[in-house]
């Protein structure tokens, strides 16, 4: 069971992962194309650059440039501000 973010961007799944002896909050995008989970750099994520998964065999050929961080932050600050929980419950790879 995966902790979901749906935005106007596409979904973000909330991990942790290990860094060394601790663990840390990441976000996995899923790829509108094809459904593959997949982490952003830090300019991917702020949009100084294109996410192009099409160079890696997308078959639905994605390759786009937003500010995905900004997207999941109003997002997540509109849910807080109506109450309701900014995560769907579903499955994730």
């Amino acid at each position: 069971m995966s902790r979901i973010v749906v935005t106007d961007l596409g979904r973000f799944n909330g991990v942790h992962v290990a860094d060394g002896a601790a663990l840390e909050d990441a976000w996995l995008f899923e790829c509108p194309g094809c459904g593959t989970w997949a982490y952003l750099d830090n300019d991917q994520w702020r949009g100084r650059v294109s996410v192009d998964h099409a160079s890696m065999g997308c078959k639905g050929g994605y390759h786009e440039t937003h500010n995905y961080g900004a997207a999941l932050s109003a997002r997540v600050v509109a849910s807080e501000l109506t109450g309701l929980s900014p995560f769907e419950e579903g499955d994730a790879a």
